[in-house]
């Protein structure tokens, strides 16, 4: 197999899911100058990610198949620039960050142990597509910051919203694996 051409790479969808990433550094520039900006810079990040799945969806299969796992790690890339500024500039609590963070937290080492065990990646079929209930985590997230943004005690009630869709959608996720892996079983290998 070739690798991929890098034209292939960078294709208008997977450019704006890395747009996320100066913009997670943009929000530490932005959370300083007001309430405005901050939104501003959110706003920006949640019509880049609309966008890129939009677009993936209407110009077909993505070729290289870097839209699928690029898409996510962005997300999680700005929600964590957005959650340390937040931390940083406002002193947000770490357990009310912890709780808006919790499906990041516990969804790369899935993904890490996933993607370095073969026995897993055997019998499970990850599909690193948003789910309903991981959509819902994401909206209910980016209230949460929203409220920290503003300095209103409803983050809590936010966050804690955020920590429960999050479960819900890692277990979504894991369901989703077993299941697509069980309509692909492995295939024997030679010698086995």
């Amino acid at each position: 197999m070739s690798p991929a051409r890098p034209d292939r790479l960078l294709t208008l969808p997977n450019a704006l899911s890395a747009a996320r990433l100066p913009l997670g550094g943009l929000f530490w520039v932005a959370l300083g100058r007001g309430p405005v900006l901050p939104f501003g810079v959110l706003a920006a990040a949640a019509v880049t990610d609309v966008l890129d799945g939009w677009l993936a969806r209407r110009r077909g299969a993505d070729p290289a198949g870097m839209g699928s796992w690029l898409d996510p790690i962005c997300d999680k890339l700005f929600v964590g620039a957005v959650l340390a500024a937040l931390y940083v500039q406002r002193h947000a609590p770490v357990e009310l960050l912890a709780l808006i963070l919790t499906r990041e937290l516990l969804q790369l080492p899935m993904v890490l142990v996933y993607r370095t065990s073969a026995t897993l990646r055997r019998w499970l079929r990850y599909d690193f597509r948003a789910s309903l209930l991981g959509k819902a985590a994401t909206v209910v997230q980016f209230l949460a910051v929203s409220a920290l943004i503003l300095n209103t005690p409803v983050a809590w009630r936010l966050a804690e919203l955020a920590f429960a869709l999050g479960l819900l959608a890692l277990g979504d996720y894991i369901r989703r694996a077993i299941l697509i892996g069980k309509r692909h079983p492995p295939t024997q290998e030679p010698g086995a």
